[in-house]
């Protein structure tokens, strides 16, 4: 088997109270992952990776795997590293890509162009993230930018990239040798990073996320087409034609 997909959950998040199971715009958050899954191209076999049975109904009324994750994988204090090694020791594949069922705006098309991308640059490790292009300090220190000297343009930066865990690919040969030889594997061989943009960044993990995806959900539901709008001093500027590109 080439690709494994799995969405991890578990029942316990306290952040937001049975986060994958709540309703998002009448959808229960996980389906948005699963049918977007489903469509893809390239991510055919998928699984969910939970610590409770529930979602082994879920899967099946999905027409997807389940697979039992131990409950002592699946704590607040559990590690990402620790349990998809127990997952590619049992579920043999070359390749585990990880698809975040709280990133619901993402859709079939970031996912095989991220599978794409990996195959194209033989990465051993992808992972999703958002390019942040402003001016970041770190413990008092500018990290993309220097403060001796005149204050750079915004758009002459280096572009932060924040992970967003949308979407991650393994190797799974290396990441398990990685993890038996020094303990962890997340961050195995050679790294990629795939940009998402717009909606596919939002992730959903405090209760104001949300809020803010309801929003989203409704207005991309509606059919409804966001049109730019000025005052009417700046309709005199478009009127006339006014350069104002400087």
């Amino acid at each position: 088997m080439e690709l494994i997909s799995i969405i991890p959950v578990r029942l316990g998040s306290k952040r937001v109270k049975l986060k994958s199971l709540r309703l998002l715009n009448g959808k229960p958050l996980i389906e948005y992952i699963l049918d977007t899954l489903k469509s893809s191209t390239y991510h055919n076999n998928i699984y969910i990776n939970s610590d409770s049975e529930l979602y082994k109904k879920i899967a099946d009324l999905n027409g997807v795997k389940f697979y039992h994750r131990d409950k002592s994988l699946a704590t607040s204090e559990s590690l990402i590293d620790d349990y998809l090694y127990d997952f590619m020791k049992k579920n043999k594949s070359n390749f585990l890509a990880v698809i975040n069922p709280t990133s619901p705006f993402v859709t079939a098309k970031h996912l095989d162009d991220a599978w794409n991308f990996y195959k194209e640059h033989q990465f051993d490790t992808l992972l999703s993230c958002e390019n942040i292009q402003t001016h970041c300090f770190y413990k008092g220190s500018p990290i993309n930018f220097s403060i001796k000297g005149k204050h750079p343009r915004s758009q002459d930066l280096e572009p932060i990239k924040a992970l967003n865990f949308a979407i991650t690919i393994f190797n799974c040969e290396k990441y398990i040798k990685n993890y038996e030889e020094n303990g962890y594997g997340v961050y195995t061989g050679k790294l990629g990073f795939f940009a998402t943009e717009g909606n596919a960044n939002i992730d959903i993990d405090y209760e104001k996320d949300f809020i803010f995806a309801e929003f989203i959900s409704k207005f991309l539901n509606s059919g409804e087409k966001y049109e730019a709008k000025y005052s009417d001093l700046a309709n005199d500027i478009i009127e006339q034609n006014i350069d104002v590109s400087n």
